[in-house]
């Protein structure tokens, strides 16, 4: 694990700035993402494998609790989404998945970083990110 993490930083700057989508533009998982079936939906421990993955790799550009105020986001050309948004919150766990598997622009592809279950895990986190109103 901490070999695929610091190939991470070491490709972050090649693959982070491999075809920038247009600033504004929304991204969408092609719908064959919602489709994907979710190996951990009866898994009790996904999110807290999920938070593991987050803080160790998720947190940088989307901050502690998700709302695209880490760190680097002011670097990037794209803020980084708030995770616990509405919009986010809408997608199907198979887009989310997707969109970690793929990545991009600026937001890296974990398909070569993380497992499969890893990023499974990771979405369950997402999901307790969600912004209720009061």
């Amino acid at each position: 694990m901490a070999y695929k993490m610091t190939l991470l930083l070491l490709l972050f700057p090649v693959l982070a700035f491999q075809l920038l989508p247009a600033v504004g533009e929304p991204w969408k998982a092609p719908p064959e993402a919602d489709a994907l079936v979710d190996p951990l939906a009866n898994d009790p421990k996904a999110v807290q494998k999920g938070q593991k993955i987050f803080t160790s790799l998720c947190w940088t550009c989307h901050g502690m609790s998700g709302k695209g105020d880490g760190p680097n986001a002011e670097a990037l050309n794209v803020q980084p989404a708030d995770l616990g948004s509405a919009v986010v919150q809408a997608q199907t766990n198979g887009a989310l998945y997707w969109k970690i598997t793929h990545g991009r622009g600026e937001m890296a592809s974990y398909e070569q970083v993380i497992s499969k279950e890893q990023r499974w895990a990771a979405v369950h986190y997402l999901r307790t990110l969600k912004q209720t109103t009061k």
